[in-house]
């Protein structure tokens, strides 16, 4: 029995091309199957001929002038490799939106190779030959030797031909490869995924051979387990192509076993449409993202008593359902610590080097990540291979979205011509990936909006797979999802939804996207995470998305550099811009601050202090014990402006304790030491890591930390100042001058600003950089979305200053004392901030500067930041604090930062992203010096309040040292843009205004916020290293 050909034209017929028909997706193609490789397989990809024309319509090449064609690689797009040019949107469709039409001006691609069949492949009867593509964008015709074979089209789905009567006699023979792409097709309509638009032959192409005499055309493996979850049953359902009767033997292997646990023989009738086998299995290990625990099936085919086939099949035994409202696998509730995963390369796009793949699932994995959404069509068969090793739940998505039908009361979800390629779609995607023991849930698509031909892909996945549940977002009244998904709710909304039924809920919710990772955050991760563990109903969700999707486009200039671009950088119109920006990772996949965060808010267990030496420890795992971790704890000193000093440290190894129980340890933290000066902070810091290395970590590898004050100094003094010894005062125009045995301080009058201050002759700011009142910041990506255009509409980023009055004196402690009315405000506007500094100097090269701000006027309800900003020489090129570290901080993404005294070049504190933007902030500080190599610079403290009431109001602030003004990074488009100053920009702030993630969701939670008020703070400045 050969398989049955599927040819969509049988059910409407019309008179116009392939691609612009949405009834015709596929002409002679082979149904979809699950995937393996027969033995005999032979990949053709490499460097194929091609040629490019402008539309479909133009002259074919001639077949006899192929020498003349220019060469590309397959896989890859030809976008990346000098034909067309990338293009992003984000749902918008980039030509006029009338289904199933698309432009005639279509660009095409004709590919060819040519492939000989190996002459040792033999086997008793022969074999029957395939062409498999792996994904080809956006849909494509095949010939060989010049026959046509057959059409295709789901960019994301393979497409099968059976070319066995063109191949002939096989062995040995050459045979020519014709393969006509088109850019776009109407399925392109319903691949409106946010993602660039690349072209052309992106995954591999193989010749596949099975065997004339039998062989195992397509299977299902059910693995079932009791109503306890203990034993279970593996159910296997073959399709089997036999002339006559043949043995099918299948035998299942343990990772140890060198015979089968559990082995079965069983006659094959070549009548029999489905052949069914099950193995009993007493109690296996089980699958799950923790333990991911896989056994090996054999299924043998024998013919005549000739082995004529094998195929090894990985196998993982769980079981997912829907009870008591949530998720379980295995009969517990899980929690989704997610991730949106796009396939992308910065070099190139979809056609993503295997590698490459492995180590996003890797870098998941060290993050703490334990599921991923296949966003927004089948990835590569390799990325569920990876997942079912490594340990991630998958949400397989089918290859469908047209978000960009929002322009038009077309509803292509609810039109019944497009009902087959919708369901095609569906059985691509469950048939290719239903062995897979990772994917726990099967996705209807994205941003669909509803219809009927949802309903059919539903009704059709429940009935053909009864082990997994169902997942689609545009449902929200649960009629074709098992469960109700989100995206981008504020806590307050999610809470709603968690507890508008009680407990006696039928459904769990979660967040399919949230946290959305552009720019500079995500902030608010904290507070989702604590709601999802709060409320029995929330199962967790995915951040949008896993890395961004810049491509490497050179600048253009003599330097032969290259940066990552984005929408429009190709001169693509319409676009999105950078909003394909937005990842945890950079373009490259390396590790972002957002992704560090995400790792601590991820962390699969919580310590709490309880007392000076006791703790509680909540597993947060889903599977695993305690008993599997052990903790690192040490104790350290932190003294003002000095380095970490170590007191103690141990190893214990935790008790066995489920997932979700509390246990109390005791720890030796005797903390007391002789001689501590009064203003040293005790810190107690715990680590833990699993107990033996996995396939994704070494043993060492640190998977959650908690830090606690044994001793805090909640109380920081302002700086005495004692007299001045000898000093000189002078007066030079707008200038007052002051100076002494070891210092130099001018400040101009006029602009109420320190124009040079020196001590021992080392210049401690820039000329004429001294400190002043600032509010703005760069905007980020969550900010232009709606806060920034608002504050640019009050003009916090040209505030002037006019000087009302300056006022200087000798006070009483003999320090000099400089008084500064000033009015803080934007041209135009009627608002503004009245603002009293005062400048204290002393000999001994500190500076203390009081600064009290108080709004007036028709004021904006939020502020960027408040603080004084100034220049420093351009030596200082190190930033030394004791605070957050080592990376950046915020006040609402700040989980993931360690107290310590920390130590960065200036190049180091900032973080660049492909759009330039505020970035490289370090929050809950205590102190920061600024210095060059040498250690010569400037130490800085902020103080909130007078001393006395330091204890009742927050400690710590916030700093950044930058290269770039605010103004170089929000008017530069792409990094190397970039112009920068001739000195190191220091920024020290009373408070700062959170992140959010506004560029696609919530604005900063309220607690985050920075509002206007009356603001006051004091800022200690002197001399370091000299």
């Amino acid at each position: 029995m050969e398989s049955e050909l599927v040819d969509s034209t049988t059910m409407h017929n019309h008179d116009r091309p392939d691609y612009w028909n949405e009834s015709v997706f596929c002409r002679n193609r082979l149904p979809p199957r699950a995937y393996f490789l027969p033995a005999h397989h032979q990949s053709l990809s490499g460097r194929w001929k091609f040629h490019y024309a402008s539309s479909p319509l133009e002259a074919e090449p001639a077949s006899d002038d192929v020498d003349a064609w220019s060469s590309i690689d397959v896989p890859g797009h030809w976008q990346l490799q000098g034909y067309g040019h990338p293009h992003y949107t984000n749902f918008n469709y980039p030509f006029p939106t009338a289904p199933p039409f698309v432009p005639s001006e279509n660009p095409t691609g004709t590919y060819e190779t040519h492939f000989t069949v190996p002459s040792d492949w033999v086997i008793h009867g022969g074999f029957t030959y395939r062409l498999r593509f792996e994904g080809v964008d956006s849909a494509f015709h095949v010939w060989v030797d010049g026959q046509e074979v057959g059409y295709s089209q789901g960019s994301r789905n393979a497409a099968e031909f059976d070319i066995t009567e063109l191949v002939g006699p096989g062995r040995g023979r050459t045979l020519k490869l014709r393969v006509k792409v088109y850019q776009w097709s109407d399925g392109s309509y319903i691949e409106d995924q946010d993602m660039w638009w690349l072209s052309g032959i992106f995954r591999d192409v193989l010749l596949l051979a099975f065997p004339k005499e039998g062989h195992i055309e397509d299977f299902f493996v059910r693995p079932e387990l009791d109503c306890d979850y203990q034993d279970a049953r593996l159910d296997i359902s073959l399709q089997i192509q036999l002339p006559e009767a043949a043995l099918l033997e299948v035998g299942l292997f343990d990772a140890k076993a060198q015979e089968p646990i559990v082995s079965k023989t069983v006659v094959c009738n070549p009548k029999t449409k489905e052949h069914k086998v099950s193995l009993d299995v007493s109690n296996p290990l089980k699958w799950t993202a923790e333990h991911p625990n896989l056994y090996q099936l054999h299924m043998n085919l024998f013919v005549l008593g000739e082995k004529v086939q094998t195929i090894v099949q990985p196998v993982g035994f769980r079981k997912i359902e829907l009870k008591s409202g949530n998720i379980q696998v295995n009969g517990r509730p899980i929690l989704f610590k997610g991730v949106n995963h796009h396939e992308h390369h910065p070099r190139f796009g979809r056609a993503v080097p295997v590698e490459f793949l492995r180590h996003d699932l890797l870098t998941m994995k060290r993050h703490n990540v334990n599921a991923i959404r296949c966003s927004h069509y089948p990835q590569d068969h390799r990325l569920l291979t990876f997942a079912n090793e490594l340990g991630l739940y998958v949400v397989d998505e089918a290859d469908l979205e047209c978000h960009g039908m929002y322009v038009s009361s077309e509803n292509l979800s609810d039109d019944s011509a497009w009902k087959a390629a919708y369901l095609d779609r569906m059985q691509q995607l469950v048939h290719r990936d239903k062995n897979a023991p990772c994917v726990v849930m099967w996705s209807l698509g994205n941003e669909s909006y509803y219809g009927k031909n949802h309903v059919a892909m539903y009704e059709w996945a429940k009935a053909y797979d009864t082990t997994r549940l169902v997942h689609y977002e545009g449902d929200h009244s649960g009629r074709v999802s098992d469960v109700y998904s989100y995206m981008y709710l504020t806590i307050s909304d999610l809470i709603s939804l968690a507890t508008r039924e009680g407990d006696k809920y039928k459904k769990p919710v979660w967040l399919q996207e949230y946290g959305h990772a552009m720019g500079t955050g995500p902030g608010g991760l904290k507070e989702y995470q604590e709601a999802f563990h709060k409320y029995g109903r929330l199962q967790g969700g995915f951040i949008w998305e896993w890395a961004s999707m810049g491509l490497l486009k050179k600048i253009g200039d003599e330097s032969g550099a290259s940066f990552y671009a984005y929408g429009g950088d190709f001169g693509d119109k319409p676009n999105d811009g950078n909003f394909v920006i937005d990842g945890l990772c950079d373009s490259e996949h390396r590790p972002g601050h957002g992704l560090i965060e995400l790792k601590h808010v991820f962390q699969p267990l919580v310590v709490i202090m309880k007392g000076p030496s006791t703790i509680e420890i909540k597993n947060l795992h889903d599977f695993v014990s305690l008993a599997e971790v052990e903790m690192r704890w040490a104790i350290s000193r932190f003294s003002h402006g000095e380095e970490e000093q170590h007191i103690n440290s141990g190893i214990n190894l935790l008790p066995d304790a489920e997932p979700g129980s509390v246990v109390t340890m005791h720890l030796p933290l005797d903390s007391s030491k002789p001689n501590l000066p009064s203003n040293a902070e005790i810190w107690l810091r715990l680590s833990f890591r699993y107990r033996s290395q996995s396939l994704w970590a070494e043993s060492d590898h640190e998977i959650a930390w908690a830090q606690f004050p044994l001793r805090r100094h909640e109380t920081l003094s302002l700086p005495r100042l004692g007299s001045l010894l000898d000093p000189k005062l002078q007066h030079k125009g707008s200038l007052l001058q002051l100076s002494g045995p070891t210092f130099a301080f001018s400040f101009d009058r006029i602009r109420a600003k320190v124009q040079e201050w020196s001590y021992k002759g080392q210049n401690l700011i820039a000329s004429h950089g001294g400190p002043q009142l600032t509010f703005w910041r760069a905007p980020t990506d969550n900010d232009r979305s709606r806060t920034s255009g608002t504050w640019k509409g009050y003009g916090l980023h040209r505030m002037t200053h006019e000087v009302r009055s300056v006022k200087f004196q000798i006070n009483d402690l003999g320090a000099l004392e400089i008084r500064v009315e000033s009015w803080i405000a934007p041209p135009v506007l009627a608002w503004g901030f009245q603002t009293s500094t005062t400048y204290t100097v002393h000999s001994d090269g500190k500076l203390l500067i009081h600064v009290h701000a108080v709004p007036k006027g028709q004021a904006p309800s939020l502020v960027p930041r408040v603080g004084l900003e100034m220049l420093l020489p351009q030596d200082r090129s190190f930033a030394q604090w004791f605070g957050l570290g080592p990376g950046p901080s915020y006040r609402d993404m700040k989980e993931a930062g360690k107290i310590g005294v920390w130590k960065r070049s200036v190049d180091d504190m900032m973080v660049i992203r492909e759009m330039p933007q505020e970035n490289g902030n370090r929050t809950n500080t205590k102190w920061v010096k600024v210095v060059n190599e040498e250690g010569i610079g400037l130490k800085a403290v902020l103080y909130h309040d007078e001393p006395e009431q330091q204890a009742k109001t927050k400690t710590g602030f916030d700093f950044a040292v930058s290269k770039y003004t605010a103004q170089d990074l929000d008017q530069a488009q792409h990094p190397h843009e970039l112009v920068g100053i001739d000195s190191t920009l220091f920024r020290i702030d009373e408070d700062h205004h959170g992140l959010g993630t506004g560029s696609c969701g919530p604005d900063p939670w309220e607690q985050h916020r920075l509002k206007i008020r009356e603001f006051e703070f004091w800022v200690s400045l002197e001399g370091t290293g000299i």
